[in-house]
């Protein structure tokens, strides 16, 4: 009988069974190897205040999930502070580890957030240029080599390298590479490594987010809330990571607090201190801690032009009624759910916390937000980040005292039990990017996602193109910059150097080759002798599986 016919039931115990033990051994030695290569790659780019800083986290508990996520393969974007921004870093942060990791996690996101066909050359340079790792693009072939017929269990269970499959590799041909941005008022929103529990309480346990935006079509990318002008001046690439230059340290978002401070909300801050609401205990008490203390939670905040006179007449008139108050207060919020700017669409649907309906629409005006009694208001500062959701600014007030607490309840119970059922994790812009321009070719779809327990990539099989996600056979070459359908239930592929084949995470039956190529991805990934031991390994499991069978 043929081994190619194997199930793949029968086949991932005899390819696994040998190689476990190995694969345990080596995760933290290849862990480690990977911090000692990140180091010197940062130190001859220029960020050596960065670099001097991995050494001092790794062996923390954060330090040590952070660098495993990293040396997984799978993509990351960093946010590179300059060496000044990091000398600058507050003592009180760099004298505890812990915090130290933790602060630091939040310059990763995940995804490769590469915008290969932007290149800002009003640029400065931060670091020191692109890394002087060997150039292997994603066009390169090795003549005289041989070509393989690379499986797709291979990459699944050891994938290693960037999407073009290289293991080392230069930013392409841009000199200068800037992320994907929306142009302001749209922004990008990428999922961060940022998740102590003390400071992101957000719906289903998820990273923190990180924002940015663009001024123009050729404007520098600048990062939003924070407390200084923070903005990107270079970018290069680095095996996994696409390494952004920025002239600052990033703060993760605070509380709601702190971010009305940051926005010069005062008046908006001034009712939500002066009103109560129903607390998680029964008990009134003031809005703004009732509103800190929820798991998610997105606000429609009036700046303070929209709080007139007239306006704040009408509240005076209502100043005996505690009913009316917290209704108009929780129509002016979504309880249990975090909507960004970038989720939201014409057809976009929501609850307030007072049950009544939230409608969205966007236009090339802006984007628009309509409460009950049918009150609009748009959104002028979108995705004002806070600890524990999201606030939008608008410009005016929603004049709205009804409420339908039946509705409220049943949306809140909706709404946390999908946030824990969700188990995946962006690694592209959350929802999108929004205004993007004819400039920008994402290379993975608007929704990609990697599962928590897995790592599975972008299913883009252009560089603007997806495709689909469940084919039944697959036979095909991968070109360059490729990926193939991440489910598939049979698939051949053949790949030439500097290619990845599919990830696919479910297959019935697998075309096993090894070649040369293979086993010098094996061999980056635990020295050669491990490669060449689990080849033999694999090959005479492989045999003995075929042999029984056969009997």
């Amino acid at each position: 009988m043929l081994i190619t016919a194997l199930p793949l039931s029968l086949l991932l115990p005899l390819l696994l069974s040998p190689v476990q033990a190995q694969d345990q051994n080596s995760t933290s030695s290849n862990s480690s190897a990977y911090v000692t290569d990140f180091v010197s790659a940062l130190e001859s780019a220029g960020y050596s205040e960065l670099a001097n800083t991995l050494p001092k986290i790794n062996g923390t508990t954060v330090g040590d999930q952070l660098f495993s996520q990293l040396s997984s393969g799978r993509n990351f974007t960093l946010f590179a502070p300059d060496n000044t921004a990091m000398q600058n870093i507050s003592s009180n942060i760099t004298s505890n580890t812990t915090l130290f990791a933790e602060y630091i996690s939040y310059h990763f996101i995940r995804g490769d957030f590469t915008n290969t066909s932007y290149i800002n050359t009003s640029s400065g340079g931060v670091g020191g240029g692109p890394l002087s790792t060997p150039t292997i693009t994603a066009s390169s072939t090795q003549t005289g080599s041989i070509t393989p017929n690379v499986t797709i269990l291979f990459d699944r269970l050891f994938g290693v390298g960037r999407r073009d499959g290289s293991a080392s590799f230069n930013s392409s041909s841009d000199s200068n590479p800037q992320p994907y941005s929306g142009v302001w008022p749209n922004v990008t929103l990428g999922r961060t490594l940022f998740n102590a529990p003390q400071f992101v309480i957000l719906p289903g346990n998820k990273n923190q987010v990180l924002a940015w935006t663009r001024s123009g079509e050729n404007g520098n990318v600048t990062i939003l809330n924070q407390a200084e002008n923070i903005t990107v001046v270079n970018g290069t690439a680095w095996r996994n990571l696409f390494i952004v230059g920025i002239n600052g340290t990033l703060i993760p978002p605070g509380n709601l607090t702190t971010a009305l401070t940051a926005v010069n909300a005062s008046a908006a801050g001034t009712l939500l201190s002066g009103i109560d609401l129903p607390a998680s205990n029964g008990a009134n008490a003031p809005a703004i801690k009732v509103l800190q203390a929820a798991r998610g939670i997105t606000l429609f905040l009036p700046n303070n032009e929209a709080v007139t006179s007239a306006v704040n007449g009408t509240l005076q008139r209502w100043q005996n009624n505690q009913a009316a108050q917290a209704a108009l207060l929780q129509n002016h919020f979504i309880n249990g759910t975090t909507l960004y700017s970038t989720e939201i669409d014409n057809s976009t649907v929501a609850t307030s916390a007072a049950g009544e309906p939230f409608t969205f629409a966007r236009n090339d005006t802006g984007l628009f937000v309509s409460g009950a009694n049918n009150f609009t208001a748009q959104i002028v500062r979108p995705d004002v980040l806070l600890q524990n959701g999201v606030a939008h600014i608008i410009d005016s007030v929603f004049f709205a005292v009804q409420s339908d607490p039946a509705a409220a309840s049943s949306a809140y119970a909706s709404a946390t039990s999908e946030a824990a059922a969700i188990s995946t994790t962006e690694t592209g812009p959350i929802g999108g990017i929004i205004g993007q321009t004819s400039s920008q070719t994402p290379g993975q779809s608007s929704s990609a996602s990697e599962s928590s327990s897995s790592s599975s990539g972008s299913s883009a099989s252009t560089a603007s193109q997806t495709s689909p996600s469940i084919s039944s056979a697959v036979t095909g070459t991968a070109a360059p910059g490729q990926t193939s359908p991440s489910t598939l239930s049979t698939v051949t592929v053949t790949a030439t150097p500097g290619q990845t084949s599919p990830t696919p995470s479910t297959l019935s039956t697998v075309t096993v080759t090894a070649s040369a190529a293979v086993l010098q991805q094996l061999a980056s990934r635990g020295g050669p002798s491990y490669g060449l031991s689990w080849l033999y390994s694999m090959f005479f499991s492989i045999l003995a599986g075929a042999c029984i069978l056969a009997v």
